[in-house]
């Protein structure tokens, strides 16, 4: 039976210092937290200034608030179809694998990149190709290191369906590879009368190699555009996802994200009767 704890997306709290912004996600009533630093600590614009102090600080901050770091975020574009952009992108994760390592972090994630991000003609089999190019080069590291890599679905990005990541998983066949959970970014307009059959593959196919969940609200326009809402709004079927996830061996940070820090104490109110 699975536990869970909640968190919240650092950056939606801003930017500031480490220290700040831990306390301000403790004191309202999260546990954890997914760091991205680029997005949330000033002065940090490239990977090469996330400097051991900075760790240090972050070590400091989370002992004195008691936060963990779920996830490291790093936002690069591992399925990109432009070779040079690619590898400096591969580059600049697999800089940050270490920095997971220092900070006890529960895994370092990555979405799978947008497939409107890529040249005219790509496709979709092509972007996966590109990812598993990138993850070859960055899996032997986070092996030796002991480091989770998580990869995170997402409908309109180059792995958008547990069966798609089920495949990378088993092409790569690291024991370092695992999948970050985010419901929303699962459910597609087409997907959203149908999404108990969507839980029952993310079951069977990824269930124990899930490693972190985000929570987030969303809805689709007559149009099929995707609507962000609160959560209390969203046809995500949060009950059905959860009795799933309820299934499951493992402990599980659920990360708030687009958190609101002035409602901070409903949306926790709201996650938690999923548990």
């Amino acid at each position: 039976m699975a536990t869970f704890k909640v968190g919240a997306r650092l950056h939606d709290y801003g930017k500031a210092s480490i220290d700040e912004l831990f306390r301000r996600i403790h004191e309202d009533g999260f546990s954890c937290t997914q760091l991205a630093y680029k997005k949330c600590i000033p002065g940090v614009s490239g990977y090469d200034e996330v400097t051991p102090a900075l760790v240090e600080q972050t070590l400091e901050a989370g002992k004195k608030h008691t936060i963990d770091v779920a996830v490291l975020g790093t936002y690069v574009e591992l399925a990109l179809d432009d070779e040079a952009k690619r590898l400096t992108n591969a580059e600049d994760f697999k800089s940050q694998l270490a920095v997971c390592k220092a900070l006890g972090a529960g895994c370092i994630g990555t979405e799978t990149t947008n497939m409107a991000l890529q040249p005219a003609g790509t496709s979709r089999e092509r972007a996966q190709y590109l990812l598993c190019r990138s993850l070859e080069t960055i899996l032997p590291e986070a092996e030796h290191l002991g480091v989770k890599v998580a990869i995170e679905p997402v409908s309109y990005h180059s792995v958008n369906t547990p069966k798609a990541a089920r495949q990378i998983l088993e092409t790569l066949k690291s024991p370092a590879l695992y999948v970050i959970m985010d419901m929303a970014n699962l459910v597609s307009a087409d997907d959203e009368n149908c999404q108990e059959a969507l839980w029952d593959d993310m079951g069977e196919l990824l269930g124990e190699r899930i490693v972190a969940v985000h929570f987030k609200g969303q809805t689709h326009a007559p149009d099929g555009s995707l609507v962000h809402t609160s959560p209390e709004d969203s046809t995500v079927d949060y009950a059905g996802a959860f009795a799933m996830l309820r299934s499951l061996p493992q402990s599980l940070p659920v990360l708030r994200e687009e958190a609101v820090p002035a409602r901070a104490d409903s949306d926790i109110a709201f996650i938690k009767q999923f548990f």
